[in-house]
């Protein structure tokens, strides 16, 4: 798929956000990457795994905050669970 500022434009509407040209070029760079990034692994997964193994890091657990932690931060929690506004009707 080919990134042009037509598809750009038709992306704005259905976001329903309008970007400056500064935006507009950060995000093409950004969209563009991934693209890249995501046409890539077809291959990586053709690859064998020592090969897959070269480009890709080791997953590792790293410590994390626990939930008493991470409500405290929380701008509303209720119940020991985050609390968000509502967003569907």
């Amino acid at each position: 798929m080919e990134l042009s500022p037509e598809l750009l434009r038709k992306l704005e509407a259905l976001a329903k956000i309008r970007l400056s040209p500064e935006e507009e070029a950060l995000l093409l760079a950004d969209l563009k990457g991934i693209l890249e990034f995501v046409d890539a692994l077809p291959q990586v997964e053709e690859a064998g795994e020592e090969e897959a193994q070269g480009r890709l890091r080791e997953d590792e657990p790293l410590p994390s905050l626990g939930q008493e932690e991470a409500l405290q931060v929380a701008p509303e929690a209720e119940e020991g669970l985050f609390r968000v506004p509502k967003v569907l009707e």
